[in-house]
């Protein structure tokens, strides 16, 4: 059977993400071997406050690649040269200020989260500022659809990631440093590298005038989203971290199994987003393409959490070494907690790639309640990883109705179109 493009760039996004999400999960091993329970616990703590204050940036990615898929399949190459060029310039400001932010609030956030080294907060603030900038990046490889770019670029990084890490956690006294500062390196050279596939874009300044009223307007669902997504899979791990001390090392441990489930099939809707925007410029419809995602995100979700289950000590033994029963349980709990967050990541994307908005006051009034129910009964971990559980199935119910029922409408759908061209 022939593959149709659609379907090969999952693939390729699939393998790409498989091998990133495993020197992922090297770092995690290796950084939990090398450093202390308590070390990694800091450093797991301040990767997931990263995510959070990272929103703006996912927020850049996602409206980038809406807008030069849109202006791609529209042909339109000097507006869309103009509109990258305007966007990275206004991530590279927008990067420097938050930088900033937190190099004068260092103190603060250091005491919150329990952490002695000040110059961690340092190196977190760097990796923002060239996050702000991989954003951009992304967004322009994403919606100009180049896939393999972005899988060689993304597996790179990975490796190189891991293996600066490594070095630098052996050589240097300040572990927490050592594995920070081997992430800012990484990305680092994936933005240089990038330059290649994009230098069409980068080529001259661009001269068309351009206005970004109306595509600034569309990064504020976007980033309600992304700032739901990161709180509701991170901010539990923060607080952990401010509420407890010994028993945030037990929760961080945990808190792997559920990374990975979520990062597995977390280039489904990459892939999605680019095509429904394409689709959705063109006015044609794209219930088949959130079928065939949604059913693709489960089937990978569901296989590495079945697994996990089956043979939970096992894993956690290759892992990690000999863990206690409190850990498995906990890894349980995330296995399905972040299976539901997993298959509504594709939900919300989907209704953000047709414009679709309704869906995001009751995610952000969900967002709100678990938040305040973890400060209220965090009793112990796992009444925690309970909390962020039953909020995953609501928000999964609620976003699934509404992704299909934003999905039918009465424009014609993809297959429909290909065999009214032929």
């Amino acid at each position: 059977m022939r593959l149709d493009t659609f379907a090969k760039n999952n693939i390729i996004m699939f393998l790409a993400n498989s091998i990133g999400s495993f020197f992922s999960l090297l770092y995690q091993l290796a950084m939990l071997r090398l450093v202390s329970r308590d070390i990694f616990a800091s450093l797991n703590s301040l990767l997931s406050l990263l995510v959070i204050i990272s929103v703006p940036a996912a927020a850049f990615t996602t409206m980038v690649t809406k807008h030069v898929s849109t202006h791609n399949a529209r042909k339109n190459d000097q507006q869309l040269k103009a509109l990258w060029q305007k966007l990275l310039f206004h991530a590279a400001c927008f990067s420097i200020a938050v930088f900033s932010l937190i190099i004068l609030f260092k103190d603060h956030i250091a005491g919150f989260l329990q952490i002695g080294s000040l110059d961690s907060i340092t190196l977190l603030a760097a990796i923002f500022f060239l996050s702000g900038i991989t954003a951009v990046v992304s967004g322009g490889l994403q919606g100009l659809e180049k896939f393999k770019w972005l899988a060689v670029i993304g597996i790179g990084a990975g490796f190189l990631k891991l293996a600066f890490s490594i070095g630098l956690v052996r050589n240097f006294s300040d572990a927490l440093g050592g594995a920070l500062f081997g992430f800012l390196l990484s990305i680092l050279i994936a933005i240089l590298v990038s330059i290649w596939p994009l230098k069409l874009l980068l080529a001259g300044i661009a001269k068309e005038k351009i206005a970004l009223k109306q595509h600034y307007l569309y990064i504020l669902p976007v980033l309600a989203v992304s700032l739901s997504f990161a709180l509701l899979t991170n901010i539990d791990m923060v607080l952990i971290k401010h509420f407890f001390k010994i028993e945030a090392e037990d929760y961080a441990l945990a808190q792997m199994i559920g990374k990975i489930i979520l990062s597995i099939s977390g280039m489904a809707y990459v892939v999605m987003f680019a095509r429904v925007a394409n689709l959705h410029a063109v006015k044609i419809n794209s219930r088949e393409i959130l079928k065939r995602s949604i059913t693709f995100a489960f089937i990978l979700s569901f296989a590495a959490a079945a697994l996990f289950n089956l043979f939970p000590r096992f894993i956690f033994h290759l892992l990690a070494g000999s863990v206690n029963e409190q850990v498995i349980m906990l890894g349980r709990v995330f296995s399905i907690s972040m299976l539901f967050y997993a298959l509504s990541n594709v939900l919300w994307y989907y209704q953000l790639s047709i414009e679709r908005y309704n869906f995001i006051k009751p995610l952000i009034a969900l967002v709100i309640l678990e938040i305040i129910a973890i400060c209220l009964f965090h009793k112990t971990t796992l009444w925690v990883a309970g909390i962020s559980t039953v909020f995953s199935l609501l928000i999964f119910i609620v976003n699934l109705r509404s992704a299909f029922k934003a999905a039918g409408s009465g424009l014609p759908s993809d297959r429909q179109s290909q065999r009214a061209a032929i």
